[in-house]
């Protein structure tokens, strides 16, 4: 086998023939270029080689360059030779550059005859499919002529027809911009007009022949097969939006036009009577005609009745609605818009109702998305509505609107209030929330001002019962204002104390309300009875402080001749011979008067149970101030009496022990009360004793008294004056 020498070897060989060696190489499939490429990279690989070993042996270069001879006349040989052989490939170089010029300019030439050859038979087919739609919509237009039985005649021609103009206009964009492709064109746009024509006209013939039908009760199944064919051809030709166009203007159009243009004044403070009675004839419409028509269609065509009730029909009313009666979504009367507003809404879910009875395959979300749902849902003025509501509460509260006195005194007086606060933010909050004046779109909002209210509430009944309990103190310092002026005040306090609580319970009934009548999620009440707990809070802990006045001023006026009592006390036994007391002294009783004045007043309230916590913090607080107060003043009195013991056994010098110093008894000026004495029950055997044992007998009965009232207990400071007292004498 022959084995293909390299171009090393090719080129260093005797007798190289360079045309052969090119013509070797260019048969081997090289061009000049690759050849030129290969030639260039050996001379630098044997240039590379050559300093190689001139660096390896520079010495040995040294001598063999000084020792060779007529080198000059070697190559001065060889240059003849390697310059012949430059020349002629440069020669061979540049024929073959010129051969390939030359082909490349015939395959140009091949390639645009091609092309040309291409676009006459663009030509010659776009000619064709203009030549067979325009036949097409000839015989079309006879089979029309032909009278009713050639309505599918006249639809198959036109779907032919509308078949080829999808490839022709790819034609017609393929074309170019010759002049016979635009002439194409214009020819292409005037059958495409032709053919809309035919099928507007045959759409709104078929529309007009349905529309008739059902005024006359019957289905018009026929009407709506052609018109269900014509859609196809509609669709094409990319035309569902010019078949929908022609549905509105021919179904949908004359009637709801006809209604909103009887209505005058272009919506402003229309009669929501008025309002609701055209959309029920516009339902009426939709149920007689609208939703039949979509349900036929979707007999023969299930996706594109999924779009009629949203592209056709509504569309048509909110168009015609926003254009005819743009004033309508103006809250300028905010009664008669609220009731536009639940008239439009009742119309909505009406609609659909209407359509998911006609068509199996409804989607909401279609009428949901649509443009123009959006767009009518949206221009109804709601935050300005808002605003006018809230305005007329905030000024009924305030009293800035003298029209709702009355009807804040009704609110106020049904529901047991006593004071005009508390029935200013119930007529607030249930006002808000009236059938009304409330949408369902403003919830959160509403529910917003209600707690607003509150906090509104909360500060005015702050205000008012911290003046009250300023006058009184000014007045009487403490609770002790002159009667009349005191009992009114008293009154004043307790009704806001009892307002504050009851309106507490009449806004969680309310929230009851609101959930259970649907205005609000029902899942929603836990939070938002937990909202209006936090809300009275504050408000909760003002009537907290008013019991604690009363508290403290039936206190200050049952105790404040404690001590002129127990003094008498001391007179009444001392060097008087009376027997040792039995009972408590008479004035024990009535240290509680005040409190019994209180639980009257607060059983003439409206709502016992509104009283409830309120009556429990009066007689804690009364309680704990009276048993303070008897302790205090006791172990006065019984301090005082030892220390007088004390002080006449050192004047006397009695013989015999002084008084035991055992157990011990606390003052409330820190002394102590010596122990030794029984005062549990036992024969008093002197005048002091007499006065403790009758001290004592008082402390036992307030205890009992202060026992006695529900919820009621004693302060801790008479607990250890009772405890120090039972451990004498054990």
């Amino acid at each position: 086998m022959r084995t293909e020498e390299s171009p090393s070897a090719q080129t260093t060989g005797a007798g190289f023939d360079v045309g052969q060696y090119a013509e070797t190489q260019l048969r081997q499939g090289k061009s000049l270029d690759d050849l030129h490429a290969e030639l260039s990279q050996q001379l630098r690989d044997v240039r590379k080689e050559l300093h190689r070993l001139i660096d390896a042996r520079y010495e040995d270069f040294l001598g063999l360059s000084t020792s060779l001879t007529g080198i000059g006349t070697t190559i001065d040989s060889v240059k003849p030779r390697l310059s012949d052989l430059y020349g002629q490939i440069s020669t061979v170089h540049k024929e073959l550059a010129a051969k390939l010029e030359y082909v490349d300019g015939r395959l140009a030439h091949r390639l645009a005859v091609r092309e040309k050859k291409q676009m006459v038979r663009v030509f010659i087919d776009l000619s064709q499919m203009l030549d067979r739609v325009s036949t097409l919509l000839d015989e079309a237009s006879a089979a029309g002529e032909g009278g009713s039985g050639s309505e599918a005649e006249y639809l198959k021609c036109l779907e032919r027809a509308a078949a080829d103009f999808g490839q022709v206009w790819y034609f017609i964009e393929k074309g170019g911009d010759y002049p016979f492709v635009e002439q194409a064109g214009k020819r292409m746009r005037g059958l495409e007009q032709r053919l809309y024509t035919a099928l507007d006209d045959f759409l709104a013939g078929r529309i007009d022949e349905f529309v008739g039908s059902a005024a006359r009760g019957e289905a018009g199944s026929d009407a709506v097969g052609l018109i269900a064919q014509s859609l196809c051809v509609y669709g094409a030709v990319d035309g569902y939006e010019r078949a929908e166009e022609v549905m509105r203007r021919r179904m949908v159009r004359p009637v709801v036009g006809a209604l909103v243009a009887s209505q005058p004044g272009k919506g402003m403070g229309m009669d929501p009577g008025a309002f609701a009675d055209m959309l029920q004839c516009i339902a009426d419409f939709v149920r007689r005609v609208g939703a039949p028509f979509a349900g036929g269609i979707e007999a023969h065509l299930p996706s594109v009745a999924s779009t009629l009730e949203a592209r056709v029909f509504w569309r048509e009313v909110a168009a015609t609605v926003l254009a005819g009666l743009p004033l309508l979504f103006v809250p300028g009367i905010p009664d008669r818009f609220h009731g536009n507003y639940r008239a439009a809404c009742e119309f909505v879910r009406t609609f659909g109702g209407l359509f998911s009875a006609a068509c199996k395959h409804r989607d909401p979300a279609v009428l949901a998305s649509e443009e123009s749902f959006v767009e009518f849902n949206r221009k109804w003025q709601l935050s300005a509505y808002f605003s006018i509501r809230k305005k007329q509460v905030t000024d009924g509260i305030e009293a800035r609107d003298g029209g709702s006195e009355a009807e804040i005194d009704g609110v106020a007086g049904a529901s047991g209030l006593c004071t005009r606060e508390a029935g200013r933010a119930l007529w607030g909050m249930r006002r808000i929330w009236s059938r009304g004046v409330y949408l369902e779109p403003l919830a959160a909002r509403s529910w917003q001002l209600s707690l607003q209210i509150v906090l509104w509430y909360h500060a005015a009944a702050s205000e008012a019962i911290q003046q009250l309990v300023r006058r009184s103190k000014e007045a009487g310092h403490g609770g002790a204002a002159p009667a009349a002026e005191g009992e009114a005040m008293m009154g004043q306090l307790l009704g806001h104390v009892h307002d504050i609580y009851a309106l507490r319970q009449l806004s969680a009934a309310h929230v009851d309300g609101i959930c259970a009548g649907g205005l609000v999620d029902a899942g929603a009440r836990p939070s938002l009875q937990a909202a209006v707990g936090a809300a009275f809070a504050a408000a909760e802990g003002a009537a907290a402080g008013a019991t604690d006045f009363l508290a403290a001023a039936a206190v200050a006026g049952g105790c404040g001749g404690l001590a002129s009592h127990v003094r008498r006390t001391t007179s009444q036994f001392r060097h008087t011979n009376r027997e040792a007391p039995t009972a408590a002294s008479a004035y024990v009783a009535r240290l509680f008067d005040g409190l019994a004045a209180l639980e009257r007043r607060m059983r003439e309230l409206p709502s016992a149970s509104a009283c409830a916590r309120p009556l429990a913090a009066l007689r804690a607080g009364v309680c704990r101030g009276v048993s303070r107060e008897m302790a205090r003043v006791a172990a006065d009195a019984l301090a005082t009496i030892s220390r007088t013991e004390a002080s006449l056994h050192r004047l006397r010098k009695a013989k015999g022990p002084p008084p035991a110093a055992g157990s011990s008894l606390p003052a409330a000026d820190g002394l102590l009360v010596p122990a030794g004495v029984d005062l549990r029950g036992r024969e008093p055997a002197s005048d002091n004793d007499k006065i403790r044992r009758q001290i004592w007998l008082d402390v036992t009965e307030t205890g009992r008294i202060a026992a006695e009232a529900p919820g009621a207990g004693v302060h801790e400071d008479y607990l250890s004056l009772a405890l120090a007292i039972a451990a004498l004498g054990t």
